[in-house]
């Protein structure tokens, strides 16, 4: 069987932990060149030095979504060694619960918005520059069931201002609009929302008994997500089989936007 992803040029930001490192793992098992990118240069290297011999190589590049001028530089050197940009991943992220604990909600709202919201857009925005130049390609973001929905009031992560709904409800809204704006040009655009999934975010809460089991009967599945179950369905929607899909909010949630 023919790689799915075999000689396309695959970016993925957020790429040292979690759904990011999944996805770059998955791809290069496709055949995808893939360039690595994370604001932890180190933690991603250190990553990337545990693949077998045999996996594609991986490239790894530092890039802080947050400034313009180095999603436009990890786009150009991607183009520069690679002759073009195929796929856009947006995985980088961060929640409240991330952020100095000292800081006011004004600066936390900030910090994450800054990550999650500004980085997807300044990403999108520097890649489908390149894809145009290319004719076309695909984007993924990933947002998550709180750009769909609000905290249930059984989880202790919100008092109605935490920035991280607000923040992946901009991602589904970037997604919406620029992929029906692109579609036309060859460049699709669909954005991945997670349920709770095992990650380094969520790793602080799911060590309380109590609300890891609220979390888990939020599911009808009954459990968290894996890393490698959100990776999967990325790999479609950045594939040639997702070639009449845009502009679409995908939950991958084990039911929890269902009820």
């Amino acid at each position: 069987m023919t790689n799915r992803l075999q000689d396309k040029i695959a970016l993925i930001t957020g790429a040292a932990s979690g759904i990011g490192w999944a996805t770059v793992t998955r791809f290069a098992s496709e055949g995808a060149q893939v360039v690595a990118t994370d604001v932890n240069l180190a933690a991603l290297t250190a990553l990337t030095d545990t693949l077998p011999k045999s996996s594609h190589p991986i490239t790894a590049l530092a890039c802080d979504v947050t400034r313009a001028a180095e999603t436009e530089q990890v786009v150009a050197e991607t183009v520069a060694r690679f002759g073009r940009l195929d796929i856009l991943v947006n995985s980088a992220v961060i929640t409240p619960r991330t952020v100095d604990p000292a800081a006011d909600v004004a600066a936390r709202w900030d910090a994450v918005m800054a990550v999650n919201a500004k980085g997807t857009m300044l990403m999108c925005h520097a890649a489908v520059a390149a894809m145009r130049r290319t004719g076309g390609g695909a984007i993924v973001n990933i947002a998550s069931i709180m750009g769909l929905v609000g905290y249930p009031p059984a989880l202790p992560f919100s008092d109605g201002f935490s920035a991280y709904p607000q923040s992946k409800g901009a991602v589904v809204q970037l997604t919406r609009d620029l992929g029906v704006r692109v579609a036309s040009e060859g460049i699709r655009v669909n954005v991945v929302c997670p349920g709770f999934v095992y990650t380094a975010l969520t790793a602080n809460v799911t060590g309380d008994p109590a609300v890891h089991a609220t979390m888990r009967a939020l599911h009808p599945m009954g459990r968290l997500g894996q890393p490698a179950e959100i990776a999967n369905v990325i790999l479609f929607l950045a594939s040639d089989e997702a070639s009449f899909v845009t502009g679409a909010a995908w939950p991958v949630d084990g039911g929890y936007t269902a009820m």
